[in-house]
């Protein structure tokens, strides 16, 4: 006799694997076709601002699984950051700007009447310039007061010693 017979479908799981690019790990997302798919978690990369997520270098919107696997490429722009001086009574010292990780030379030199300068500090430490850090930063000037000698010429009359004092 007649059957009918009835298809039996079952919806396929797909998979959107994340490549951060350089930042944070972002576990794959696998759901069934057609489910709704919320964005993951951001990631994070030292010096830069995420954009977003590209799909063949497009932005992509999450909003629904579709029925294929796909990958999607985190979006970064490298972050600004500013070194700042407190040249701590010294001349003044014009602020550094530049991208994260870019090398920084040492800055012009400040003077200071009666000190010779011994370098810059950084939360009380000894800074060494080499790259821009992935954040502002204000450095401080450390001074050495110099000594200074006055010696006397009596013109034949009796000795007098030399004095020697801070500026």
């Amino acid at each position: 006799g007649s059957v009918t017979l009835y298809a039996q479908w079952k919806v396929n799981k797909y998979t959107i694997s994340f490549d951060s690019n350089g930042g944070s790990f972002v576990a794959s997302l696998t759901q069934d076709y057609e489910s709704v798919v919320a964005a993951p978690e951001t990631p994070e990369r030292t010096g830069y601002t995420f954009n977003g997520w590209l799909y063949n270098g497009q932005p992509y919107e999450f909003d629904r699984m579709p029925a294929e696997n796909i990958e999607l490429v985190a979006s970064w722009t490298i972050n600004q950051y500013t070194i700042s001086f407190d040249e701590n009574g010294g001349s003044e010292v014009s602020d550094i700007t530049l991208n994260y990780g870019t090398r920084v030379g040492y800055p012009e030199t400040t003077s200071k009447e009666g000190y010779t300068f011994a370098g810059w500090l950084y939360n009380g430490m000894t800074y060494t310039f080499t790259t821009m850090p992935a954040e502002n930063i204000t450095l401080v000037a450390k001074w050495t007061i110099n000594r200074y000698s006055i010696s006397f010429e009596t013109d034949g009359g009796s000795k007098v010693s030399p004095i020697t004092a801070n500026y």
